[in-house]
């Protein structure tokens, strides 16, 4: 793994300087062009809203996830031994498929007999 990094950043690395040395090379060739200030406006305004249209989404997605995560589940754990139902109270992040961490920080892994039903806390 570690030396795939390391050719990765070689690769890059040679390529950074081939490039340098052409365009130093070939410096002296180029007139210079004058560019319009003008036109690049728009070009600016969309490249400006494109970027805050993506921060804004991405952020709401964050926040979205984390707010979803958090939200607070009733867990009823119901084994084949036992007569009477366990109840726990779990993030919805905390919950996996073979096991949940509860509220309290309880662990519990969930056998292939055991029966679960989850629930929204009521308010």
């Amino acid at each position: 793994m570690v030396t795939k990094v390391v050719l990765t950043l070689l690769v890059i690395l040679a390529a950074y300087i081939y490039l340098k040395r052409r365009r130093v090379v070939s410096q002296p060739r180029l007139k210079p062009v004058e560019v319009n200030q003008a036109s690049d406006k728009p070009f600016r305004i969309i490249a400006i809203l494109l970027l805050l249209v993506s921060l804004v989404g991405t952020s709401g997605y964050v926040i979205y996830h984390w707010v979803d995560g958090h939200q607070l589940l009733q867990v009823t754990l119901t084994s084949p031994g036992t007569n009477e139902p366990q109840l726990y109270r779990v993030h919805k992040s905390e919950l996996n498929e073979r096991s949940f961490t509860t509220v309290e920080g309880q662990i519990i892994r969930i056998g292939s007999q055991d029966r679960l039903q989850i629930e929204a806390m009521p308010e």
